[in-house]
């Protein structure tokens, strides 16, 4: 009896294993990881580029040099600003083959390392289709992964994947805020004003 019980532990621990292995904490994409200096990719760069995101000024974005990527036909690399200034915070690749069939063979191969995805980001007409994986390391560390395929032209149309160190955006968030924490504030109650009528918003 003890001997089949240890039997039955050790057969569960041997199939539990692939899956606890499989879901991992990745961090890092087609050569690029997340936390390096983004100095380490700068000949993968067009130099001069890197400019602060206009809607996430913690972060700068470098476009990627798409001939030096088999297959990508664009992308970016964005990093920190303040808290952890120069090291990698996302990387966005956009794929030269735009079909569907890419990403349906590139969802298949995360499925079966990540298991099923913990979200549904695209839209219910399913002219954007991306799922996102989340990861946590234990240590707080999370990192989100997004696929997705579209065929809305103004939204990344093609297959691309997302992938971004959560808890070092957060970190740059908070420290950009602390930093321009008057500023903010002053800027905020410079723009709040009241809408008169809706009628300039109606388009006609």
């Amino acid at each position: 009896m003890r001997r089949a019980c240890f039997l039955l532990l050790a057969l569960t621990a041997l199939f539990a294993t692939p899956a606890l292995a499989a879901k991992g904490f990745p961090t890092t994409l087609a050569g690029f990881t997340l936390g390096d200096s983004v100095e380490r990719y700068e000949d993968y760069c067009r130099e001069g580029e890197a400019i602060p995101l206009s809607d996430a000024p913690f972060l700068s974005e470098s476009q990627l040099k798409a001939e030096n990527l088999p297959g990508v036909r664009g992308g970016s690399l964005a990093f920190g600003n303040c808290e952890s200034e120069g090291r990698l915070v996302r990387i966005k690749l956009k794929f030269a083959d735009r079909g569907q069939g890419l990403f349906n063979k590139l969802y298949d191969r995360y499925e079966a390392s990540f298991g099923k995805p913990d979200k549904y980001l695209g839209d219910a007409f399913k002219n954007v289709i991306a799922w996102q994986w989340r990861f946590e390391d234990g240590k707080g560390g999370r990192v989100s992964l997004v696929l997705m395929w579209s065929r809305d032209k103004e939204i990344r149309p093609g297959v691309s994947i997302k992938m971004t160190q959560e808890t070092m955006m957060d970190e740059e968030f908070k420290c950009y805020k602390d930093m321009h924490k008057g500023s903010m504030g002053k800027m905020d109650k410079m723009g709040k004003t009241r809408i008169g009528s809706l009628d300039a918003y109606v388009p006609r």
